[in-house]
């Protein structure tokens, strides 16, 4: 046989490349995985992994030299298999393989070889992922046809709308459903998306099974190297009706799903469109011609509706929330809006409304969530910590004694670890039933975290009052507990303070019955001791510190550290977070939850925070001059700093020093920080939005989540705790919570991030769920600027 030739080998090579196939070799010997020359070009890589990332279609990460490992996994059984990978290199789109190839064992019937090809899956994956996004949108008609005209596929709403089963029309050009006077423009219009160019926006009339057209508004393309024209449309044949019966106001009525009503000067109502009728129950008929009192629930006194009539004389205008009342008497809110449309003979109103009825019982759910422990069904910390202040002003009102009780359950962690999380949660379960049962109707108890509880006790006359409430929960505790078939013995340490020996607010008393607490495991657990002042151990430390962050600055021991966003479905970077790291020379590395509540407390996070915000805009001011691509930076901002007076200029001096575009930079506040929601902060928001720096919400859900603020300011972002996130697989009111502000988030038009994702599937639930975007450590841990700046310049190379 004759040797093959080079020419030739470089011919078979560039045919298998250009059919997306290179071969490969395994075995369980010092060779490992070996690639074909085809499979490395086919990667783009060299001779080593470097930093390639591999995914197996069962989940599973192998990075860099790990990569064969994939393969052992696939084909650690004799025969032949298959698997898909998906394969992300640096700076280059990720790419989906196939492997398929045949495992071979030895006398001893163990694998010790494995060899065959890899086929490049990539544009068949990217295909099937357009396709699968485009029909699982909800509203509209979806089309997919071929650019002969010829419908491949359908979606459910052809049936709804225009009365035709997918089966129906598959296989017939579309042109036979249109108008024959919209035939010329549909087959130009077809020209153009055939030759790539994207339709945005076109109408034509599409006969229905009843022999009636209506109007349809497209928006079409073609995928690159597809060969069908994707296509979603919309009836618009009411909107179009509305607009020529309404002339004047027919820009209105384009917002066909919102109540619209016309009215005269006098109030006389005379246009109302289908949604008036749907929301209402009032026919047109029943309604053109009567009063707008016709709608009124009776809630709102003479006062308010002259204060509504006052501000549309004056502006010409008026938005707000208003209570009505249906045709069938029910009561329910809506997003009002009144607008005085002339003055002349033909002068009126228009009044365009929403029925919230949907979005109020999600903001009470999200209230109820925010503010109650979802296990348990006790208040939360925050909602603990509220009862606890209005305790405080009572006793000193009444000038009596308050005590705060601090209990966390002894080797829970233990019990947790051993017998599994159902039983810990059964656990916790079963403490609240047994601790609310032994207290009194005017006690109060809430769940502040994991197996810790603090408890109220209000009206003592005396420290031996606290004592016996004690005495009753640690006997409450005494009988074991029937956990997974086993009877499971429970303890608890409780640290009791009083009001006002101990502290006179809501920190200091919780505080120092956490630093009770801890006395009380000292010595034994399973009792409870009083806080005195040789409790504060850590007095001295806390000393050392506040000198200690106060040289932080001055002696550079300050860092900045950067973690990505991205977008999950394609690691596209969006955003970098700015984190805060110190170093001390004598303590070390202080942990940030250790500085950062004791800087607030102290005032030196206002200082710290301009220190921040300035080193943030002069990095990214750095990158974005090279070219990098670090999306938007953001920075934390906490309430103290937000509400300085000099804030805005603060960051507007910081922005324009370093150079750095405005709208590159994001501020994150918490709830915390919004909660007052006055005046002043929301002017600040507004002040610096229209300067052109974003905003997010950090740690969404944990606080006093409001609809209020969100329609009120000027939000671009929601962070989604990592406490959700974590729990996301586990917990169905977690998975809840998080469902139901992505969709809030949707209906406004804020953007969503979810923070603290670790693991694949927790990506993937999270993009079920409706969220795009992400970080955590699932895609890099924090880094410091050297480290960042590698990474950016290797994602642009």
């Amino acid at each position: 046989m004759r040797p093959v030739s080079r020419d030739t080998r470089q011919h078979n090579s560039r045919v298998f490349l250009a059919a997306g196939l290179a071969a490969w070799d395994w075995d369980d010997g010092d060779r490992g995985l070996t690639l074909s020359p085809e499979a490395r070009e086919l990667l783009n890589i060299g001779e080593q992994f470097g930093d390639v990332r591999v995914i197996t279609d069962t989940g599973r990460v192998f990075v860099g030299d790990d990569i064969p490992l994939a393969f052992d996994e696939v084909f650690a059984e004799p025969g032949i298999g298959e698997t898909q990978f998906q394969v992300d290199i640096p700076g280059q789109p990720t790419r989906w393989l196939r492997a398929v190839g045949e495992a071979q064992v030895d006398e001893n019937g163990v694998v010790t070889h494995a060899d065959g090809i890899i086929i490049d899956i990539s544009r068949e994956r990217r295909a099937q992922e357009i396709h699968r996004r485009f029909f699982e949108q909800p509203n509209g008609l979806h089309l997919v046809a071929r650019l002969d005209g010829c419908i491949v596929e359908t979606n459910a709403a052809w049936q709804t709308l225009l009365g035709y089963a997918p089966e129906d029309l598959e296989g017939r050009s579309f042109l036979d459903l249109v108008h024959p006077d919209d035939h010329e423009s549909t087959l130009a219009q077809l020209t153009r998306i055939a030759s790539g160019e994207r339709t945005e926006y076109f109408e034509n009339r599409y006969r229905d099974a009843d022999g009636n057209y209506r109007l349809i508004s497209w928006s079409s393309s073609v995928p690159d190297g597809s060969e069908f024209a994707y296509g979603a449309g919309s009836d618009v044949t009411q909107q179009r009706e509305a607009e020529r019966r309404l002339g004047k106001a027919a820009a209105v009525f384009e917002s066909s799903g919102e109540g619209i009503l016309i009215a005269d000067g006098s109030g006389v109502i005379r246009e109302v469109n289908d949604a008036f009728t749907r929301i209402t129950g009032y026919s047109r008929d029943e309604a053109v011609g009567q009063h707008t009192r016709l709608l009124r629930s009776g809630r709102h006194d003479a006062d308010f509706y002259a204060a509504m009539w006052s501000a549309i004389e004056a502006d010409g205008l008026w938005r707000g929330e208003i209570w009505n009342r249906r045709k069938s008497g029910e009561i329910y809110p809506e997003l009002l809006t009144i607008t005085q449309v002339s003055e002349d003979e033909d002068g009126g109103y228009v009044a365009v409304f929403t029925d919230i009825s949907a979005m109020k019982d999600t903001e009470r759910q999200l209230q109820y969530l925010a503010h109650y422990d979802q296990l348990t069904s006790l208040p939360n910390r925050y909602l603990i910590g509220e009862r606890l202040s209005q305790g405080l002003k009572r006793a000193k009102r009444k000038n009596l004694k308050l005590a705060a009780i601090f209990l966390d359950i002894d080797s829970f962690k233990h019990i947790n670890d051993s017998l599994g999380h159902a039983a810990g949660d059964r656990l916790l379960e079963e403490v609240a039933e047994r601790l609310t049962g032994c207290l009194r109707d005017q006690d109060d108890i809430g769940r502040i975290g994991g197996d810790e509880f603090l408890i109220i006790v209000e009206d003592l006359q005396a420290p031996q009052d606290a004592s016996a409430v004690a005495e009753k929960v640690l006997f409450s505790l005494s009988d074991p507990i029937e956990l997974e078939g086993r009877s499971v013995a429970v303890s608890a340490s409780l640290g009791i303070s009083l009001y006002p020996d101990d502290g006179e607010n809501v920190e200091d008393l919780m505080r120092n019955a956490d630093a009770a607490m801890y006395s009380a495991k000292g010595q034994g657990r399973d009792t409870y001791r009083f806080y005195s002042e040789r409790m504060t151990h850590d007095a001295f430390q806390s000393v050392l510190l506040d000198a200690a962050l106060r040289e932080a600055i001055k002696n550079d021991e300050l860092r900045l550290a950067f973690q990505m966003q991205h977008r999950l479905d394609n690691l596209s970077v969006v955003g970098t977070e700015v984190l805060l790291r110190w170093h001390h020379p004598k303590l070390g590395t202080v942990p940030p939850g250790q500085f950062i509540p004791h800087a607030e407390r102290t005032g030196l996070i206002r200082s710290i925070g301009e220190w921040v915000l300035r080193k943030a805009c002069e990095q990214a001011a750095a990158w974005h001059r090279e070219g990098l691509n670090f999306g938007q930076v953001a920075v934390n901002i906490s309430a103290p700093q937000f509400r300085d007076e000099d804030f805005v200029d603060l960051v507007k001096a910081a922005v324009g020093d370093s150079g750095l575009p405005p709208q590159l930079l994001e501020l994150e506040i918490t709830e915390s920080v919004l909660v007052s929601d006055t005046e002043e902060l929301i002017n600040k928001m507004r002040e610096l939005r229209a300067f052109g720096v974003h905003f997010s919400i950090d740690d969404f859900g944990t606080g006093y989540s409001s609809l209020r603020y969100l329609q009120r300011m000027p939000i671009d972002r929601l962070k989604i705790d990592q406490s959700f996130v974590a729990s996301i697989m586990d917990s169905t009111n977690d998975r809840i919570i998080t469902q139901a502000v992505i969709a809030l988030a949707d209906a406004l038009g804020i953007r969503v991030i979810a923070e603290g994702i670790e693991r694949p599937e927790q990506a993937r639930a999270l993009m079920e769920l409706g969220c795009r975007e992400g970080q955590g450590f699932l895609y890099g841990h924090p880094v410091g600027v050297e480290a960042t700046d590698k990474m950016l310049r290797r994602s642009r190379a």
